[in-house]
């Protein structure tokens, strides 16, 4: 049987890594999380960047130790042996995958829909089969593709960060008009587009030396996207009233319009459409390499068929194919809100499954070979995984209280 082409390096993976956490979150919590905190919504963007990376080097080390597309899955099973737990995070992050494509294609109609009126649902549809298609031609065009979407994206970012410069100085970064309470709700908010790094792991056998190339990938790109996150934020309250970001539905362009009229606006809702478009594909990527992964005949998870690799493209073309197939009813809800905040909690469980991986493999395979050891330890306790544990589950908590209330 053929396997999957190994053609990432570190700057490929990286960029797959910065376009997986960019996505479209900063355009879309950027003005909620300023209208709760103004000008501390640069000590929310730290703190939510510090919470993402105690998870962050629970995934780092576990997948030095299992460098497998299973990612999460392989990491708890592993850990608990229990294939009940570990086929529920499976599903757990199957459906996170398929649920969020079919959001974010739904977001890319609607921006494109300011430039030409198309209806939503067929819109999102043929971008989700575009992707399908360029997910299973090879790693080699979408990794393309993603460098290049990717680069659009940042510039946009840094064209916010550059217009928003010069007036950094005017910005109180202790403004906190919703006081310590505010600052924790919107670092909540922010935490939401970080998500992707989760995801960096199942590239790994399609990765050149994987327990050292991923590790270094998935810290190297939430430092990337914290910098940029920080810097949009500051320019962000520093050229626009925080009570009119926390209106607006397209906050990046209202930043943009204020420091460039018109043509900034527009330009900024024009990079929407590439930083959709990007996400909708490194997501079909990711959670189609997740299939692969737990289809193999080892699990008896999926069908086996799912895990067979193309033998020309070496790629899961079967796995893109149902990746793509299960996204699209999702498109037919018209707004999967509800059912995309519903996946940010899946993914939550999912965060605590690994910190606890990553603490009973500490104990129970204190020899295994690592390419990456997360720093700061109690012996054999890793203190940034029960961190990291304790602060998805306190998040968990107050999304389901605060859904609820």
């Amino acid at each position: 049987m053929s396997t999957l082409r190994r053609e990432l390096g570190l700057p490929e993976a990286v960029v797959y890594g910065v376009g997986l956490i960019l996505g479209a979150g900063i355009y879309a919590v950027l003005g909620a999380a300023a209208g709760l905190t103004g000008g501390s919504v640069v000590l929310s963007f730290l703190l939510a960047a510090v919470v993402a990376s105690l998870t962050g080097l629970s995934y780092a080390e576990l997948s030095s130790v299992f460098p497998r597309a299973e990612g999460d899955y392989i990491y708890v099973r592993e850990a608990f042996g229990r294939e009940l737990v570990s086929d529920a995070t499976a599903l757990g992050r199957l459906g996170v995958g398929v649920v969020s494509s079919a959001a974010v294609a739904l977001a890319f109609a609607g921006y494109l829909s300011a430039f030409v009126d198309v209806p939503a649902v067929p819109v999102a549809a043929l971008l989700v089969a575009a992707t399908v298609v360029i997910n299973a031609w090879g790693i080699e065009l979408s990794t393309r593709l993603n460098v290049a979407f990717t680069t659009i994206e940042v510039a946009g970012l840094v064209i916010v960060v550059v217009l928003g410069a010069g007036a950094w100085g005017s910005v109180d970064p202790l403004q906190a008009p919703n006081g310590l309470g505010g600052v924790v709700e919107a670092s909540f908010l922010i935490f939401f587009a970080y998500l992707g790094f989760g995801s960096i792991v199942t590239l790994s056998e399609e990765t050149r030396d994987p327990g050292r190339t991923v590790p270094r990938a998935v810290l190297l790109s939430i430092v990337i996207t914290t910098v940029l996150y920080v810097l949009v934020g500051l320019s962000a309250v520093a050229l626009v009233d925080w009570r009119t970001l926390g209106q607006s539905a397209s906050p990046l362009a209202a930043v943009a319009g204020a420091g460039w009229g018109p043509t900034g606006a527009a330009l900024l809702a024009g990079i929407a459409l590439f930083a959709t478009t990007n996400t909708v594909l490194l997501l079909q990527v990711s959670t189609s390499r997740l299939l692969y992964g737990v289809s193999k005949s080892e699990y008896h998870v999926f069908p086996v068929v799912l895990s067979r690799v193309h033998p020309t493209r070496q790629t899961p073309h079967y796995a893109a194919a149902a990746v793509g197939a299960a996204t699209l009813p999702f498109l037919l809800l018209g707004d999967v809100g509800a059912v995309a905040g519903l996946a940010n909690l899946v993914l939550l469980v999912v965060f605590v499954l690994v910190n606890a991986a990553m603490l009973w493999l500490r104990f129970t395979r204190p020899d295994a070979e690592r390419g990456f050891r997360a720093p700061l330890n109690a012996g054999r306790l890793s203190l940034t995984a029960l961190a990291g544990l304790v602060c998805s589950v306190a998040f968990g908590v107050f999304y389901v209280t605060t859904t609820l209330g």
